[in-house]
Protein backbone atom coordinates (compact mmCIF):
# COMPACT_ATOMS: atom_id res chain seq x y z
CA UNK A 1 0.00 0.00 0.00
CA UNK A 2 1.59 3.63 -0.96
CA UNK A 3 2.26 5.68 1.85
CA UNK A 4 0.84 8.82 1.96
CA UNK A 5 0.88 12.49 2.94
CA UNK A 6 -1.61 15.02 3.86
CA UNK A 7 -0.85 18.68 2.92
CA UNK A 8 -3.26 21.30 4.57
CA UNK A 9 -2.93 25.07 3.28
CA UNK A 10 -4.56 28.18 4.53
CA UNK A 11 -4.60 31.94 3.51
CA UNK A 12 -4.99 33.65 7.08
CA UNK A 13 -3.47 37.25 6.48
CA UNK A 14 -2.50 39.82 4.19
CA UNK A 15 0.79 39.66 5.30
CA UNK A 16 2.58 37.56 8.13
CA UNK A 17 5.68 39.39 10.06
CA UNK A 18 7.89 36.42 9.90
CA UNK A 19 10.73 37.36 11.76
CA UNK A 20 8.14 38.66 14.39
CA UNK A 21 6.53 34.90 14.23
CA UNK A 22 9.50 33.51 14.92
CA UNK A 23 10.72 35.35 18.23
CA UNK A 24 7.21 35.29 19.96
CA UNK A 25 6.30 32.25 19.37
CA UNK A 26 9.69 30.43 19.69
CA UNK A 27 10.40 28.80 16.72
CA UNK A 28 13.53 26.91 15.68
CA UNK A 29 12.97 27.46 11.61
CA UNK A 30 14.72 24.58 9.94
CA UNK A 31 15.21 27.49 7.12
CA UNK A 32 14.61 30.97 7.36
CA UNK A 33 14.27 34.02 4.92
CA UNK A 34 11.88 37.11 4.91
CA UNK A 35 10.09 35.21 2.42
CA UNK A 36 9.63 31.81 4.02
CA UNK A 37 9.82 29.70 7.09
CA UNK A 38 9.88 26.15 7.48
CA UNK A 39 9.52 24.79 10.92
CA UNK A 40 10.25 20.88 11.56
CA UNK A 41 8.12 18.89 13.63
CA UNK A 42 8.49 15.70 15.85
CA UNK A 43 7.54 13.01 13.40
CA UNK A 44 8.62 11.39 9.84
CA UNK A 45 8.65 14.74 7.59
CA UNK A 46 6.73 16.74 9.74
CA UNK A 47 6.48 20.39 8.56
CA UNK A 48 5.09 24.28 8.87
CA UNK A 49 5.72 26.88 6.58
CA UNK A 50 4.91 30.04 6.78
CA UNK A 51 5.06 32.48 3.92
CA UNK A 52 5.44 36.51 4.20
CA UNK A 53 2.04 37.20 2.15
CA UNK A 54 0.10 35.27 4.60
CA UNK A 55 -0.40 31.12 3.64
CA UNK A 56 0.38 28.40 6.05
CA UNK A 57 0.83 25.04 4.70
CA UNK A 58 0.85 22.01 6.85
CA UNK A 59 2.88 19.16 5.88
CA UNK A 60 1.90 16.11 7.40
CA UNK A 61 1.05 16.91 10.61
CA UNK A 62 -1.88 15.67 12.69
CA UNK A 63 -5.20 17.63 12.21
CA UNK A 64 -5.05 18.10 16.34
CA UNK A 65 -1.94 20.16 16.19
CA UNK A 66 -2.24 22.09 13.21
CA UNK A 67 -5.23 23.16 15.08
CA UNK A 68 -3.09 24.39 18.02
CA UNK A 69 -0.65 25.99 15.53
CA UNK A 70 -3.29 28.15 13.72
CA UNK A 71 -4.76 28.99 17.63
CA UNK A 72 -1.31 30.66 18.26
CA UNK A 73 -1.20 32.85 14.79
CA UNK A 74 -4.69 34.49 16.01
CA UNK A 75 -2.59 37.01 17.22
CA UNK A 76 -0.61 38.00 14.38
CA UNK A 77 -3.85 38.45 12.20
CA UNK A 78 -4.92 42.73 11.38
CA UNK A 79 -8.78 43.74 12.19
CA UNK A 80 -9.32 43.45 8.34
CA UNK A 81 -7.82 39.57 7.91
CA UNK A 82 -11.49 38.40 8.22
CA UNK A 83 -11.47 35.70 5.56
CA UNK A 84 -9.74 32.67 5.53
CA UNK A 85 -9.51 30.14 2.11
CA UNK A 86 -7.99 26.66 2.59
CA UNK A 87 -6.72 24.10 -0.05
CA UNK A 88 -6.07 20.17 0.63
CA UNK A 89 -4.10 17.25 -1.18
CA UNK A 90 -2.39 14.41 -0.82
CA UNK A 91 1.76 13.17 -1.40
CA UNK A 92 1.98 9.41 -2.28
CA UNK A 93 4.54 8.19 -3.18
CA UNK A 94 5.37 5.47 -5.82
CA UNK A 95 8.81 4.13 -6.01
CA UNK A 96 8.34 2.93 -9.57
CA UNK A 97 6.38 6.13 -11.24
CA UNK A 98 7.02 9.95 -11.77
CA UNK A 99 6.65 12.78 -9.75
CA UNK A 100 3.06 13.66 -11.05
CA UNK A 101 0.25 16.04 -9.98
CA UNK A 102 -2.97 14.81 -10.26
CA UNK A 103 -6.66 16.76 -9.38
CA UNK A 104 -6.49 15.42 -5.47
CA UNK A 105 -2.72 14.63 -4.95
CA UNK A 106 0.46 14.29 -5.81
CA UNK A 107 2.91 11.22 -6.77
CA UNK A 108 6.79 11.22 -6.07
CA UNK A 109 9.39 8.79 -5.97
CA UNK A 110 10.20 9.94 -2.96
CA UNK A 111 9.51 12.27 -0.38
CA UNK A 112 12.68 14.81 0.23
CA UNK A 113 12.85 18.15 1.64
CA UNK A 114 12.68 19.89 -1.78
CA UNK A 115 9.75 18.24 -2.97
CA UNK A 116 7.80 19.11 0.44
CA UNK A 117 8.51 22.68 -0.20
CA UNK A 118 7.39 22.87 -3.93
CA UNK A 119 4.57 21.41 -3.56
CA UNK A 120 3.94 23.59 0.06
CA UNK A 121 4.55 26.71 -1.71
CA UNK A 122 2.48 26.10 -4.88
CA UNK A 123 -0.90 25.08 -2.06
CA UNK A 124 0.26 28.38 -0.74
CA UNK A 125 0.01 30.46 -3.61
CA UNK A 126 -3.35 28.65 -4.65
CA UNK A 127 -4.64 29.36 -1.26
CA UNK A 128 -3.66 33.31 -1.94
CA UNK A 129 -5.05 33.11 -4.81
CA UNK A 130 -8.37 32.22 -3.95
CA UNK A 131 -8.63 35.08 -1.33
CA UNK A 132 -7.48 37.62 -3.56
CA UNK A 133 -10.26 36.32 -6.47
CA UNK A 134 -12.67 36.34 -3.60
CA UNK A 135 -11.76 40.41 -3.08
CA UNK A 136 -11.53 41.01 -6.56
CA UNK A 137 -15.17 39.66 -7.11
CA UNK A 138 -16.53 41.82 -3.90
CA UNK A 139 -14.77 45.03 -6.30
CA UNK A 140 -15.94 43.84 -9.35
CA UNK A 141 -19.37 44.10 -7.85
CA UNK A 142 -19.78 47.07 -6.51
CA UNK A 143 -18.14 48.43 -9.82
CA UNK A 144 -20.86 47.17 -11.41
CA UNK A 145 -23.67 48.51 -9.23
CA UNK A 146 -22.21 51.83 -9.22
CA UNK A 147 -21.89 51.52 -13.67
CA UNK A 148 -25.78 50.37 -13.06
CA UNK A 149 -26.01 53.19 -10.89
CA UNK A 150 -24.50 55.56 -13.64
CA UNK A 151 -27.07 54.05 -16.04
CA UNK A 152 -30.33 54.22 -14.93
CA UNK A 153 -30.00 57.67 -13.01
CA UNK A 154 -26.67 59.30 -14.36
CA UNK A 155 -24.63 59.31 -10.81
CA UNK A 156 -22.59 57.19 -8.88
CA UNK A 157 -21.50 58.53 -6.01
CA UNK A 158 -23.62 60.68 -3.64
CA UNK A 159 -20.64 61.84 -1.33
CA UNK A 160 -16.67 62.73 -2.85
CA UNK A 161 -15.70 60.94 0.55
CA UNK A 162 -17.71 57.50 -0.95
CA UNK A 163 -15.47 57.84 -4.27
CA UNK A 164 -12.10 58.24 -2.25
CA UNK A 165 -12.90 55.61 -0.21
CA UNK A 166 -13.52 53.25 -2.73
CA UNK A 167 -10.49 53.90 -4.77
CA UNK A 168 -8.49 53.26 -1.55
CA UNK A 169 -9.86 50.25 -1.47
CA UNK A 170 -9.36 49.16 -4.81
CA UNK A 171 -5.62 50.59 -4.96
CA UNK A 172 -4.74 48.93 -1.50
CA UNK A 173 -6.09 45.70 -3.10
CA UNK A 174 -3.79 46.08 -6.10
CA UNK A 175 -1.00 46.70 -4.13
CA UNK A 176 -1.16 43.99 -2.14
CA UNK A 177 -1.85 41.40 -5.55
CA UNK A 178 0.91 42.59 -6.75
CA UNK A 179 3.24 42.83 -3.66
CA UNK A 180 2.14 39.55 -2.48
CA UNK A 181 1.49 37.61 -6.10
CA UNK A 182 4.92 38.07 -7.20
CA UNK A 183 5.63 34.25 -6.63
CA UNK A 184 4.59 32.34 -9.61
CA UNK A 185 8.27 32.64 -10.68
CA UNK A 186 9.74 29.10 -10.02
CA UNK A 187 11.60 28.31 -6.88
CA UNK A 188 15.63 27.55 -7.18
CA UNK A 189 15.26 23.86 -6.07
CA UNK A 190 13.69 23.31 -9.77
CA UNK A 191 16.33 24.21 -11.75
CA UNK A 192 18.82 21.21 -12.04
CA UNK A 193 16.19 18.52 -10.97
CA UNK A 194 13.93 17.24 -13.83
CA UNK A 195 12.41 15.27 -11.50
CA UNK A 196 10.99 17.98 -9.21
CA UNK A 197 10.83 20.57 -12.18
CA UNK A 198 8.20 17.87 -13.24
CA UNK A 199 6.41 18.22 -10.21
CA UNK A 200 6.70 21.51 -9.97
CA UNK A 201 5.35 22.35 -13.51
CA UNK A 202 1.97 19.96 -13.54
CA UNK A 203 0.90 21.18 -10.07
CA UNK A 204 1.23 24.40 -10.75
CA UNK A 205 -0.66 23.88 -14.29
CA UNK A 206 -3.00 21.67 -12.26
CA UNK A 207 -3.76 24.36 -9.98
CA UNK A 208 -4.29 27.02 -12.65
CA UNK A 209 -1.86 29.49 -11.13
CA UNK A 210 -1.05 31.02 -14.05
CA UNK A 211 -4.83 31.47 -15.66
CA UNK A 212 -5.90 32.24 -12.39
CA UNK A 213 -3.21 35.06 -11.58
CA UNK A 214 -4.33 36.50 -15.48
CA UNK A 215 -8.03 36.40 -14.70
CA UNK A 216 -6.75 38.58 -11.84
CA UNK A 217 -5.01 41.55 -13.51
CA UNK A 218 -7.80 41.42 -16.19
CA UNK A 219 -10.53 42.00 -13.63
CA UNK A 220 -7.97 44.75 -11.69
CA UNK A 221 -7.64 46.42 -15.46
CA UNK A 222 -11.49 46.43 -15.78
CA UNK A 223 -12.02 48.11 -12.07
CA UNK A 224 -9.11 50.50 -12.82
CA UNK A 225 -10.69 51.43 -16.34
CA UNK A 226 -13.95 52.06 -14.19
CA UNK A 227 -12.22 53.93 -11.48
CA UNK A 228 -10.65 56.58 -13.97
CA UNK A 229 -14.39 57.26 -15.47
CA UNK A 230 -15.69 57.84 -12.27
CA UNK A 231 -13.25 60.12 -11.41
CA UNK A 232 -13.61 62.02 -14.44
CA UNK A 233 -17.24 62.37 -13.84
CA UNK A 234 -16.67 63.78 -10.49
CA UNK A 235 -14.08 66.21 -12.11
CA UNK A 236 -17.11 67.00 -14.85
CA UNK A 237 -19.85 68.01 -12.18
CA UNK A 238 -17.66 69.67 -10.42
CA UNK A 239 -16.25 72.03 -12.91
CA UNK A 240 -20.00 72.35 -13.86
CA UNK A 241 -20.88 73.22 -10.38
CA UNK A 242 -17.82 75.89 -10.13
CA UNK A 243 -18.86 76.84 -13.28
CA UNK A 244 -22.45 76.83 -12.09
CA UNK A 245 -21.30 79.33 -9.01
CA UNK A 246 -19.53 81.56 -11.33
CA UNK A 247 -22.25 82.48 -13.55
CA UNK A 248 -24.95 83.07 -10.93
CA UNK A 249 -22.28 85.32 -8.82
CA UNK A 250 -21.58 87.36 -11.91
CA UNK A 251 -25.67 87.61 -12.38
CA UNK A 252 -25.89 89.02 -8.84
CA UNK A 253 -23.09 91.29 -8.98
CA UNK A 254 -24.92 92.83 -12.02
CA UNK A 255 -28.27 92.88 -10.36
CA UNK A 256 -26.27 94.38 -7.46
CA UNK A 257 -24.90 96.97 -9.87
CA UNK A 258 -28.15 97.78 -11.69
CA UNK A 259 -30.26 98.41 -7.68
CA UNK A 260 -27.34 100.48 -6.36
CA UNK A 261 -27.36 102.47 -9.80
CA UNK A 262 -31.40 102.95 -9.52
CA UNK A 263 -31.72 103.39 -5.65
Amino acid sequence: MAQKFPIRAFHIAERLKLRELREKLGYSPKEFSNYEMVVQLPGEHSYVLFYNFGSIVFFNVPEALAEIEMTRLVEFRSPTDTMRTSDNFTVEINENGENKAHFDRIEVREITFDAVKIASVLLAQSTALEYYEILIENLMERTGKFSRLLEKEGRTFQRNDELIKFIGMCLNTRQEIISNLYIVDSPDEVWENNFLERLFTDLKANLDIDSRYRALEHKIQIIQESIEIFVDLSKSKKMTQLEGAIVTLFVVDIFLSILFKFS
